[in-house]
């Protein structure tokens, strides 16, 4: 067995050991899925680690087990025995690591659920900001959004409470870079990514590599998100693909808004992430105007003045910020 092939049994016989007990919301189930979905040798090293492992916690198939290894007839009867003797020098290795791994579970856990690092990125109204990470990972964050990252030895972390972000991950093999928002959950190794967190739908928009793309609350499917393509999750709803521009998710960075067949509700918060004063739109459900625009940061107040001329709609200014309400 080549080094290689080696590395991936042991990796398996971990894994193995690892959602034995882990929750069905853990985080690292994610992890151990993108691993197993990365390569067929993965899964196939896990079934046959599973399928082992059925023997061992049969007391019958234990006890023939024992008897066939006893006599030497085990690894020499049938070409399925012959094909399990590849794993002989492993066995002991496995019994080794399934005992510790369950006199350790609970020290294991918690010395991977411990933060290595932790920190909240928060950006002012018409403040964008640009940082590298420890690993070289760098986070492009709109106005007015709100990020909290922590990195751990199996992840690294970001929770967009708010706002919209760009994400350019340095690759990790053994560390998925996660995004999580109120809607979503998006895993990747290494990829240029935007994630715009709205209040009815989070869009992310993947600019080259690729992206795994989920509910929260891991329900209703998921999608792989590659080079150029954008997908939507709005609440209680399964992921889906959209027609849109990719690039328009990274805008932003260069200090340009994009509209593209944008609702009132998403205009009235991309124009209160540069403005004092708030935005808010009131229209019944999702029957609002479309419109389609492109304006620099500095052409808000420009752009609100001239919107009733574009769209049927007025405006309400208050003392508490502008309400964009439907015509009469």
């Amino acid at each position: 067995m080549g080094k290689h092939e080696d590395n991936i049994r042991q990796a398996a016989v971990r894994w193995y050991m690892r959602m034995r007990e882990a929750a069905p919301d853990a985080p690292e189930r994610t992890t151990f899925e993108m691993w197993l979905l990365s390569d067929r040798r993965h899964q196939s090293a896990y079934r046959l680690i599973e399928s082992t492992m059925e023997d061992f916690t049969s007391t019958d198939r234990l006890r023939n087990l024992s008897n066939a290894m006893t006599q030497k007839q085990f690894f020499e009867k049938t070409q399925r025995s012959k094909k399990r003797s590849k794993l002989a020098s492993g066995l002991a290795t496995l019994v080794l690591c399934l005992g510790l791994g369950w006199l350790g579970h609970g020290q294991y856990q918690t010395w991977q659920a411990a933060p290595v690092s932790q920190q909240t990125q928060n950006t002012a109204v018409a403040q964008i900001i640009k940082r590298t990470l420890e690993d070289g990972s760098v986070i492009t964050a709109n106005a007015n959004s709100t990020l909290e990252i922590t990195y751990y030895r199996h992840q690294r972390l970001v929770k967009l409470k708010q706002g919209e972000a760009i994400f350019e991950v340095a690759r990790d093999a053994e560390r998925p870079f996660v995004v999580e928002t109120a809607q979503a959950k998006v895993t990747v190794l290494g990829t240029r990514f935007a994630v715009n967190q709205l209040a009815n739908r989070v869009r992310i928009s993947v600019d080259h590599g690729s992206v795994h793309v989920a509910r929260a609350d891991g329900r209703a499917g998921s999608l792989i998100l590659h080079h150029g393509q954008v997908a939507e999750i709005v609440l209680r709803e399964a992921p889906e693909y959209v027609n849109r521009n990719a690039a328009d998710g990274f805008g932003f960075a260069k200090g340009m808004m994009m509209f593209d067949r944008a609702d009132m509700f998403e205009v009235a918060e991309t124009l209160s992430r540069y403005r004092q004063q708030p935005v808010k739109a009131m229209f019944f459900g999702d029957n609002t105007p479309k419109i389609n625009a492109v304006l620099k940061a500095g052409e808000v107040e420009e752009f609100i003045r001239n919107l009733p001329s574009s769209v049927p709609v007025v405006l309400n200014r208050k003392p508490d910020g502008l309400v964009i309400e439907p015509a009469r």
